[in-house]
């Protein structure tokens, strides 16, 4: 398979959504989301050469995407720079379309990492345990934990928002 500039953009088109998802969990303001996607983006694509299976773009994208974002709040928070918060900021669109939809992406966002970003990896975007940790930089036994305990926060953000496991 051959790596180049269409197949690179025709990869970026089919994350976009998700990409914006996860630099919005992280960043939880959109302009500061957009800025790490665009800069996760531009190394990507300096070091496409590096990625050596295709199959693996996703979730070399989003651990580059992870990174990222991780740097950026380092760096504000050597910097000094207030952590901004917007609650019950809009779904991305790709992942809402009911009220019962906004109630769960609201909850977790709400959860700390790194169980936001495995959950959003894992359901959102389907990747298998093996990629997740791949992406996170973590082990797979590490993320199934992680998703375990999860699962059990969301759990009990969802009771407190008056939803239990029936609906």
């Amino acid at each position: 398979m051959r790596m180049d500039k269409a197949w690179f953009s025709d990869q970026i088109r089919e994350r976009e959504a998700a990409m914006y998802a996860l630099a919005m969990s992280y960043m939880k303001q959109e302009d500061d989301a957009l800025d790490c996607m665009q800069q996760s983006i531009l190394k990507a694509y300096e070091h496409l050469d590096t990625l050596r299976d295709p199959e693996k773009f996703k979730p070399w994208l989003y651990g580059i995407l992870i990174n990222c974002c991780k740097d950026e709040l380092r760096r504000r928070k050597r910097a000094g720079v207030p952590e901004e918060h917007t609650e019950d900021r809009p779904a991305p669109e790709a992942a809402v379309s009911t009220e019962t939809k906004q109630v769960l992406w609201n909850a977790v966002d709400r959860l700390g990492e790194p169980y936001r970003t495995v959950l959003i990896l894992f359901y959102y975007e389907d990747l298998p345990t093996a990629d997740v940790a791949a992406a996170t930089g973590t082990r797979p036994a590490t993320v199934r934990k992680q998703l375990e305990r999860a699962r059990d926060l969301l759990r009990a953000e969802l009771a407190k928002e008056g939803f239990d496991e029936t609906e």
